[in-house]
């Protein structure tokens, strides 16, 4: 039987896939890049947990011999199959929740995990560590957006954006190495003031939306919107491996 969170997942799946297919950022590439550069690529079997939509597997394919794609959502798993393509047949896709696959005591040369929503906890952490030589862990650290942030109600603390953080002092206190390597990107977008004044329609009375897009837009129809994001890749390695060399 699914879970509530299963469900939420699987009927989110094929607008999340949209909003990934959408992205402008090149951070799958540049992440295959950088990987290639250190040397942890290419790699024979390489465990992408909680893969989504897929977003990353067509940036890996070429570097690994079998692609194993694990997420908890079945929705998701078939947006992996329909839309990813897999002429060499590389990819294994596999419905797991976290618990169970941290239960299971195989180990993997790689384990890639992006934007992992149930991994909050330190026992999770360090049973990640245990399960691979490699283990890599992508989360964005840092969104800042400079036309409509200002004005959000309100302007909530997104505790996400420290995970990474919380996982480097984790690793600290159970004496576990690491290193670090962030990816910046910035985009810019025209808005305006008929879009502008639309998103913010239902937070503020017409007359604090007209003081605040006076204030915003002088006397032009368009701003530009800068939107900043950094992602980090977060690389646990497993001292005990001795058939990898070190990074």
């Amino acid at each position: 039987m699914s879970t509530p969170e299963e469900l939420f997942w699987d009927d989110f799946a094929d607008t999340y896939a949209e909003i990934q297919e959408e992205s402008q950022l090149p951070i799958a590439k540049d992440l295959v890049a950088y990987l290639r550069e250190i040397n942890l690529l290419p790699l024979d079997t390489f465990v992408d947990f909680a893969a989504g939509s897929g977003k990353y597997v067509a940036a890996f394919y070429p570097f690994v011999q079998r692609y194993v794609a694990l997420d908890f959502s079945q929705e998701m798993l078939r947006i992996i199959r329909q839309r990813v393509p897999d002429p060499q047949e590389k990819i294994i896709r596999t419905k797991k929740d976290q618990q169970s696959f941290l239960a299971d005591p195989t180990v993997y040369p790689c384990i890639f995990t992006a934007m992992n929503p149930a991994l909050i906890d330190e026992e999770s952490l360090l049973r990640f560590c245990q399960k691979t030589t490699y283990l890599l862990i992508l989360r964005v650290v840092e969104e800042s957006e400079d036309l409509f942030q200002p004005f959000e109600i309100p302007a909530e603390a997104n505790d996400a954006l420290e995970l990474n953080n919380t996982y480097k002092r984790w690793l600290d206190q159970a004496g576990i190495p690491w290193k670090s390597q962030q990816f910046a990107y910035v985009v810019t977008e025209v808005i305006d003031q008929p879009t502008f004044r639309a998103y913010f329609a239902d937070d503020y009375a017409p007359s604090t939306l007209d003081t605040i897009c006076q204030q915003v837009f002088e006397q032009k129809q368009h701003r530009i919107s800068t939107t900043k994001i950094v992602f980090e890749l977060l690389i646990v390695q497993n001292e005990c491996a001795a058939d990898h060399k070190s990074i």
